[in-house]
């Protein structure tokens, strides 16, 4: 990354923020009714004084909102033998993910010139919520209600190319995040997700972002070869530890 003031795992938090937050011993306690499991997990980049205080505490605070318990777990979190920590207590992995980053310019470049623009909205049309929502499956009120606030924390580009395919690009310091990247099935293979993506970079240098930031599963080998040929490496690696509620 091109700045050591922030880990990968807090520009990915501050563009995708819990509704709620508190800290317990240092970490970084996110809830956000449960829709998704970035707003929904501990964020653990320091060492707690009493590591099994902080666990029991954590573990309290989710099983009070009727959720797992989880903790996001890469190279940043703390103590640094967390995860053998997580694991000895039952918490199960899911979701590897990548993170990667590029610099605009770079990726943009590796883009090329396209011939289809997305549109670009400062705020999220009916529309782009609606296909949003019907790709991540989150059709009930309360969950349609709580992902717009997640999605509207913080200033961000929302991408629509012909209702086929659309994004977010959210603006965190001198970083745009990509998220939500989706495409029609019925379109794929047709380059929409690269017109998308040069879409957002352009958006966001004009208001001043330098670099880009995005994540992909780590079974997500088609996205990997799109995010790679535009100029993404992995700077990252993460996952998910989960405890269910008994």
């Amino acid at each position: 990354m091109h700045t050591q003031s922030i880990s990968f795992g807090r520009l990915a938090s501050e563009a995708w923020p819990g509704l709620h937050t508190r800290e317990v011993d240092g970490w970084l306690v996110r809830t956000a009714g449960g829709v998704t499991n970035r707003a929904n997990s501990v964020l653990a980049e320091q060492s707690p004084t009493d590591l099994e205080a902080a666990l029991t505490e954590v573990e309290r605070h989710y099983a009070r909102l009727g959720q797992p318990s989880v903790f996001q777990v890469g190279p940043d979190s703390r103590p640094t033998n967390l995860d053998e920590v997580l694991a000895a207590r039952g918490y199960r992995i899911v979701t590897p993910v990548h993170g990667q980053t590029a610099p605009i310019p770079t990726a943009l470049a590796a883009l090329g010139e396209q011939t289809r623009h997305p549109v670009v909205t400062d705020h999220p049309t009916e529309t782009w919520l609606d296909l949003h929502w019907a790709e991540s499956g989150r059709t009930d009120p309360a969950g349609r209600f709580i992902t717009h606030q997640i999605l509207t924390a913080v200033p961000a580009g929302y991408a629509n190319l012909n209702d086929q395919a659309l994004a977010r690009g959210a603006l965190v310091r001198d970083w745009v995040g990509i998220f939500g990247m989706w495409v029609d099935p019925a379109a794929r293979g047709q380059g929409l997700a690269r017109a998308v993506l040069a879409g957002l970079l352009h958006w966001a240098a004009d208001r001043g972002a330098t670099h880009a930031f995005l994540q992909v599963m780590e079974q997500n080998t088609v996205a990997q070869r799109l995010y790679a040929s535009a100029g993404f490496s992995t700077v990252s690696r993460y996952h998910y530890r989960v405890l269910d509620q008994p």
